[in-house]
């Protein structure tokens, strides 16, 4: 099985699964956990394929869901789940796995569905005089508008970022989807045939957040770094995951859905699976053990680390865990927001392709200063359709 993680916590507790696995399974005497980056998944796992030996299992993000399903990469799972004693099958969101569905085939189950929320440094609001997100919260007026207004009046009083979005740098585009879904915005169309990113829609949310970076200077300019986790900006908007960052936190912290816009409060939903690879070379058993995985009792144990879609596990006490960061109150509005509201990451057939073209043509023409969006739009979209 190929992950993506090398925590010895997260290690651990696979291992520890994989193990009581082998117990129950007697035909299988040996699971190995190969840990790579992210960035190196889509490399490693068509190389491996390419040469016949490929992993039995592998994480999967969602932006690559629908890629892999296309070109044949990944078994159905659904079968072997419904037949599964106390799987319940039926206890896995619906909507929070679509993106892994083909009629009744299911191609990966959701391990990790987390959304981007905003955190803030409640200390540098109170220093500034500004409203915070709770406090434009509680007037019913959380909306990217008004955080734009109390991060500028932030960084105009104390002369740092009032917002800088976690791992973006202005090389990963999924980070402003939080900001594009509330204003019914994406870079394609949900089939992802055709390039969306010159809507009205697009360049009304884009519009913002370019003003807050050149027009505000509330935001980092290329280039420019600031670290909320250090105490460097107003807030930030991360996966809850991030939240362990937050442990030796010189401040206090408070953390929110991100603002709604024009198209409601929708909360942008990251997402990785685990899929069966359909050229394994132990695929019914590679299958078993991922109905094993993502049963309920071990759902149940992933999910102090990962967010899980079952729903009788959708609630803050499982998702606070053994964190000694989150809280219960923390976490609730999160949870009903991603259950109410809550979209996922989009994927597209040629997702590598199509997240290079629309990063690199949105650092050439959107992400400068002065730039006349409507036609760096249409540029955009030149760049990316070929892609679709």
């Amino acid at each position: 099985m190929v992950m993506w993680t090398s925590n010895p916590a997260q290690l651990a507790a696979f291992r520890s699964i994989a193990d009581e696995f082998m117990q129950q399974n007697h035909s299988v005497t040996k699971i190995d956990f190969q840990s790579i980056t992210l960035d190196q998944l889509n490399t490693v796992l068509t190389t491996q394929i390419q040469a016949g030996d490929p992993p039995d299992l592998s994480w999967l993000p969602v932006e690559s869901s629908r890629q892999y399903i296309k070109a044949g990469a990944l078994a159905d799972a659904a079968p072997v789940l419904k037949s599964t004693d106390g799987y319940d099958y039926d206890d896995l969101t619906p909507s929070l796995a679509s993106r892994w569905k083909v009629g009744d085939a299911l191609y990966g189950v959701p391990f990790s569905t987390g959304p981007l929320v905003m955190y803030y440094n409640k200390d540098l609001y109170a220093k500034a005089g500004v409203k915070s997100p709770a406090d434009l919260i509680a007037e019913n007026n959380w909306t990217w508008e008004s955080f734009r207004q109390s991060s500028k009046q932030l960084t105009d009083k104390l002369s740092i970022p009032g917002y800088v979005l976690n791992d973006f740098d202005f090389k990963n585009w999924t980070r402003l989807l939080p900001l594009l879904y509330s204003y019914g915005a994406s870079a394609w169309n949900d089939d992802a045939t055709k390039c969306t990113a010159d809507s009205p829609e697009f360049l009304k949310a884009i519009s913002l957040f370019h003003d807050m970076v050149f027009t505000d200077k509330s935001s980092p300019v290329p280039g420019q770094q600031a670290d909320f986790w250090g105490g460097q900006a107003g807030a930030t908007t991360a996966f809850l995951g991030s939240s362990s960052l937050l442990k030796d936190a010189k401040f206090k912290f408070g953390m929110v859905p991100t603002p709604t816009g024009p198209a409601g409060d929708t909360q942008a939903l990251g997402q990785s699976s685990i899929v069966t690879l359909a050229a394994s070379k132990h695929k019914q058993a590679a299958l078993q053990f991922l109905a094993f995985l993502t049963n309920k009792q071990n759902s149940a144990k992933l999910a102090q680390f990962y967010p899980p879609i079952r729903g009788s596990l959708l609630n803050p006490k499982t998702l606070v865990g053994t964190s000694t960061i989150l809280t219960e109150d923390l976490v609730a509005p999160i949870v009903a927001a991603a259950k109410s509201t809550g979209k996922i990451f989009p994927s597209a057939t040629d997702a590598t392709g199509v997240a290079d073209a629309l990063n690199s043509s949105l650092d050439k023409y959107v992400y400068v200063p002065n730039a006349d969006l409507p036609d760096a739009l249409k540029k955009v979209c030149a760049a990316v359709s070929p892609h679709l």
